[in-house]
């Protein structure tokens, strides 16, 4: 085996395994309207959230909504993207195990939603949701 085989073999085997890794992706192959249908899996927390985190969305949201295993209230939501949101959230609604509010329209982008809730007990959740309006 000459030199420049010898190259070639090795570069192959040194690119295979980032190119795998690359086509692992478990969401490629999917249309977006496939892909913003998905829930994202429960966290270890059990919280899902729609938008899911990283959907692509064929049209902006009309609300975002977040399912804990327990009554919560929501106490803030920003969203950032092409520009900065904060969504105006009831202050005194009742605790529940769903809870949402309304969006404005929102311009196509990437975006991100941070939201945090307060439980019965005085306990906080937050997080932060990641979702692309086409």
């Amino acid at each position: 085996m000459n030199r420049s085989t010898l190259a070639g073999l090795v570069a192959l085997a040194v690119l295979t395994p980032s190119v795998a890794r690359a086509q692992d992706h478990s969401h490629a192959g999917m249309s977006p309207q496939d892909h913003a249908a998905m829930q994202a899996a429960p966290a270890a927390t059990g919280v899902t959230t729609t938008p899911a985190d990283n959907a692509m969305l064929a049209a902006a949201p009309a609300a975002f909504s977040v399912t804990f295993p327990h009554a919560m209230t929501l106490t803030s939501l920003r969203l950032t993207g092409p520009q900065t949101v904060e969504v105006a959230v009831s202050a005194d609604a009742a605790p529940a195990t769903t809870v949402s509010a309304p969006l404005p329209a929102l311009a196509p982008g990437s975006w991100s939603a941070a939201w945090t809730a307060r439980g019965a007990d005085g306990h906080e959740m937050s997080g932060v949701v990641r979702f692309m309006v086409h």
